[in-house]
């Protein structure tokens, strides 16, 4: 292949005048070609820029980062609600041990009463007395709302996953449109958006 080819070329690099280069040509004659070049030089520019433009993320940098704060928050508030299903189910299984407590005392007092070591007097004002240290929850509710938060702490755990994924797809394009930007840079150009 000889030196004037344009095989491989493309763009205003690629014309040949009389099977020579722009560069190649007498002075005149390349000054000539040139000036008619300004039309194709532009163009190609143009073209170069919409290349670049096509093969990169049309997002803006502010807007990733801004995004990716998004997702940040979103995760704090998430393990924020985590942290209180966690308190509640810490204090249903305090409530349930004491309400378990209370009913193993009365089941005792009952035993007495039936065996006729305490009165009936006796056993009912013992019973209050329980009943007013331990309130009388409903253990099986407590059970019941310790499933949900087991299961909300679950979805929070799914959105928080989530969330990250969102983070390192915004992390991937933050580094796709940072070259966009600097291959624009060389044209002139900002990146659109």
């Amino acid at each position: 292949m000889s030196k004037d080819s344009n095989i491989g070329e493309v763009g205003v690099e690629s014309i040949r005048i009389k099977g020579k280069r722009i560069g190649d040509l007498p002075l005149g004659q390349g000054n000539e070609a040139k000036v008619g070049l300004k039309d194709a030089i532009a163009q190609e520019r143009i073209n170069n820029i919409e290349a670049i433009n096509s093969k990169y993320p049309t997002l803006r940098i502010d807007y990733i980062d801004s995004r990716v704060n998004e997702c940040k928050e979103n995760i704090l508030r998430v393990q924020g609600t985590m942290n209180e299903q966690a308190t509640m189910i810490a204090e249903y299984k305090g409530h349930i041990n004491m309400c378990q407590f209370r009913d193993k005392e009365i089941a005792k007092l009952e035993g007495k009463y039936k065996l006729g070591s305490i009165t009936e007097y006796t056993l009912k004002f013992e019973t209050k007395a329980l009943f007013k240290r331990f309130p009388p929850y409903q253990i099986l509710a407590m059970e019941q709302q310790i499933v949900q938060c087991h299961e909300a702490i679950d979805r929070c755990n799914n959105v928080i996953k989530a969330e990250h994924g969102s983070i390192a797809e915004f992390t991937e394009a933050k580094a796709l449109c940072k070259q966009r930007d600097i291959e624009l840079k060389q044209y002139g150009a900002l990146a659109e958006g």
